[in-house]
C-alpha cells in the first residue's frame, strides 16, 4: 500500500459556496490536491467538503439544479479563499502542491512576518495558503485631548 506524504492539517473557516462548472473535477482538486475530506455530496449538482473546526466548503454546479439558490448565498463570496497553514508546515504544502503539479503562480512575505503562496483551482478561483504573522504589528497610540495647562 503507499504511503501518503504527512502535510500539515488546514485550519478550518466558516461556510463558504462556490460555484463551480464541474463538481467533480473540483471534488478531485480539493480532495486530492489540498487534502480536503469530502462528507456528502451528489457530483452531478453539489458536493459538501470538510474544511476543518467546522468550516465547510460547498462546491455547487453553476448551471445546475441547486444553483439558483447557491447563487444568492453566494454572493459576496471571496475572490480569495484563505487557508491557515503554520510556519513550519509552509515548506511541506510548497514541495506537496509542486509534487501534484499544481502551478504556484506568487509567493509573499508579509512585513509583521509570515508567508503566503498562491495558486488557483479548476475554475481559476486563487487560493491563499498563509502562516501567520511572527511580529505583533504596532498598536496605533490613543490621542488625549489637550489638557487645561497646554491649551
Amino acid at each position: 500500500m503507499k504511503k501518503r506524504p504527512i502535510i500539515p492539517r488546514l485550519d478550518g473557516g466558516q461556510q463558504t459556496i462556490l460555484l463551480v462548472e464541474d463538481v467533480e473535477r473540483s471534488v478531485a482538486f480539493y480532495r486530492d490536491n489540498i487534502r480536503l475530506e469530502v462528507q456528502d455530496g451528489d457530483t452531478d449538482r453539489y458536493a459538501e467538503v470538510d474544511t476543518g473546526e467546522g468550516g465547510m466548503l460547498l462546491l455547487v454546479k453553476s448551471d445546475g439544479s441547486i444553483a439558483p439558490m447557491a447563487s444568492v448565498a453566494a454572493v459576496g463570496t471571496p475572490s480569495t479563499l484563505t487557508f491557515s497553514i503554520t510556519a513550519d508546515g509552509y515548506e511541506a504544502w510548497k514541495k506537496w502542491l509542486t509534487r501534484r503539479e499544481v502551478v504556484i503562480e506568487r509567493e509573499t512575505r508579509w512585513v509583521h512576518g509570515g508567508r503566503s503562496l498562491y495558486v488557483r483551482d479548476p475554475d481559476g478561483r486563487r487560493l491563499e495558503f498563509k502562516t501567520p504573522a511572527t511580529v505583533v504589528p504596532p498598536q496605533p497610540t490613543q490621542l488625549k485631548p489637550p489638557s487645561a495647562e497646554e491649551k
